[in-house]
């Protein structure tokens, strides 16, 4: 995989996580002062970076 094809990924993959993030966390879908509705925004987030992040060194270490 190069990185075209990772910045297609991710692209297009993080226009749907932004949608479906934004139709979870929208006013009235849920309550970011709840704790546990704030948990899981900062686990989606740290989850989709994590993913993004590991990915991205993977390639660095297969071009190596």
């Amino acid at each position: 995989m190069n990185w075209l094809q990772f910045g297609y990924q991710y692209l297009v993959g993080g226009l749907f996580f932004l949608v479906t993030f934004y139709l979870c966390f929208r006013p009235g879908a849920s309550d970011l002062d709840n704790p546990s509705d704030r948990r899981a925004f900062i686990y989606l987030i740290i989850g989709f970076g994590a993913y993004l992040g590991g990915h991205a060194l993977w390639i660095v270490i297969a071009g190596l």
